[in-house]
């Protein structure tokens, strides 16, 4: 009867936990559709520039993502060992702009230089009306 009473507790606590989930990852998978929708109308990407421009698009966001995971965990590592300092802050960013400029040259590669600087400019104002949206939605 015991083991009967657990193992009803796990499984309602591992579907909960999943259920939980469920709607944060609606809700990344939103603002990652409403990014792409956002890049696109300024851009104004024509098929074939599309077609060339969200594969290197997509692994630059690979990189980018990654090297702020790093940046988190170095964080997250700092604190509890208190060892980190600005200058693996620095460093971080010196590699995050180091990435943007190689990406840059690629982004040149297939579309007109004109649009590679507005997509940097769209990427930025994108996040400030996403922050902006979220703040208003807190009380």
């Amino acid at each position: 009867m015991k083991k009967l009473i657990i193992i009803s507790y796990i499984s309602i606590l591992c579907g909960s936990v999943a259920f939980a989930q469920r709607p944060l990852q609606n809700a990344r998978k939103n603002v990652e559709a409403a990014h792409i929708g956002w890049i696109t109308r300024q851009l104004d990407l024509t098929a074939e520039e599309a077609t060339a421009f969200w594969p290197v698009y997509n692994s630059y966001q690979k990189e980018l993502e990654a090297l702020n995971r790093q940046k988190r965990q170095e964080r997250l590592n700092g604190k509890k060992e208190s060892a980190a300092g600005p200058d693996d802050e620095l460093e971080f960013d010196t590699q995050i702009l180091d990435l943007k400029k190689r990406y840059r040259k690629e982004f040149a590669r297939v579309l007109p230089e004109q649009k590679v600087s507005l997509f940097f400019k769209a990427e930025r104002e994108f996040r400030e009306q996403l922050i902006k949206q979220l703040r208003n939605r807190k009380p």
